[in-house]
């Protein structure tokens, strides 16, 4: 999810652990707690392809997290002031410090929340680093869902502003988003049902499909992963047709199968479940992140090699920019609401 949606998870969780002892000071302590998973954007490496796919992976292990937590509440017990302790709203004295073991609850519960948030979208989150495990990308959920960050940053804000109401308040704002977060995997069980019925009507494989939301989960891309082809459809909550039309595209698996053994098109194929497409564009071999993004604007796409009269050339991949067919995308935004519109690039 995005940084603003794991600071207010962070904060919430810790406000409702250890906001009686901290007082508003625990969401600022959560919410950066929150975002620090995410500071591994900040390894760099050579490699396009690896920076990708090791994001959200060393750092977002449950293994990781579980052990890093340890050392991380000790330093929180040890150096966190005593003069930051909040006074209650009572009788005006002074709370008792933390112990370790609550510091340890704490700290835990951020930590692990924000990786197990992380694996509801489509990226992939590999949670069980270092073992040799597919990412978790359920993609029940967008990468920026109001639907789910607005509850947790109102309970913030009555919190901040009322410290009788403050536990009350995030434990209302983390069940309401949790309830959210549920309910888009419930919506994606039924789109997803409608979606294999299309398929096999259509006499289209149902092996490898990907059924996932836009923000605030009315409108879902449907991709299903054939052999030499892929197909890319839309379905809205609000169609009254269950019916899904689906487009045809090439995949030109000929061209990943054959330069498999290059690094970043096997790490690629690995990454996304085999939701991957090639292309050649200006004796550049490019491979395109099927999972995100639209047809002819995916949002991750890589060149990994040259392909020349001599050739295949491998190389190291670099990201290309992303490619916004913006007609297409006000075309997309209108098809929740008018299930005739054409979406087609």
């Amino acid at each position: 999810m995005d940084s603003l949606s794991q600071f207010a998870l962070g904060a919430a969780v810790a406000q409702a652990t250890l906001g009686s002892k901290l007082g508003p000071r625990a969401m600022l302590v959560g919410g950066l707690l929150g975002t620090l998973p995410d500071m591994d954007v900040l390894v760099h490496y050579s490699d396009a392809v690896a920076s990708f796919t090791f994001h959200r992976s060393w750092s977002h292990s449950l293994f990781v997290l579980s052990l890093a937590s340890i050392p991380i509440a000790w330093l929180f017990k040890r150096c966190y002031p005593d003069r930051w302790l909040s006074a209650s709203a009572v009788d005006n004295l002074r709370s008792s410090a933390p112990s370790y073991a609550q510091w340890l609850l704490c700290v835990f519960l951020v930590l692990i929340t924000h990786a197990v948030l992380d694996g509801f979208t489509i990226y992939g989150t590999q949670l069980f680093w270092p073992l040799n495990i597919e990412p978790t990308a359920i993609g029940s959920i967008f990468i920026i869902d109001p639907l789910y960050t607005v509850p947790l940053l109102i309970a913030l804000l009555v919190a901040f502003r009322s410290r009788h109401r403050a536990q009350g308040a995030v434990i209302a704002g983390l069940v309401v988003s949790t309830a959210y977060l549920v309910l888009t995997l419930v919506l994606q069980s039924s789109v997803s049902a409608i979606t294999h019925a299309s398929l096999q009507q259509q006499n289209m494989s149902t092996e490898n499909v990907l059924v996932a939301p836009t923000p605030f989960s009315l409108l879902w891309r449907l991709v299903s992963i054939d052999k030499g082809t892929y197909y890319e459809g839309f379905y809205s909550l609000l169609d009254e047709d269950q019916h899904v039309e689906f487009v045809q595209y090439n995949r030109n698996s000929d061209m990943i199968d054959q330069y498999s053994d290059h690094w970043p098109i096997a790490r690629m194929d690995w990454f996304t479940g085999g939701k991957i497409s090639a292309s050649q564009v200006n004796e550049q071999l490019i491979i395109n992140d099927l999972r995100m993004g639209i047809e002819s604007s995916y949002v991750f796409r890589f060149s990994v090699g040259h392909l020349g009269e001599s050739g295949f050339e491998p190389q190291q991949s670099q990201q290309l920019p992303l490619e916004i067919n913006t007609d297409r995308m006000r075309a997309i935004v209108r098809r929740t609401w008018d299930e005739h519109i054409n979406v087609l690039p």
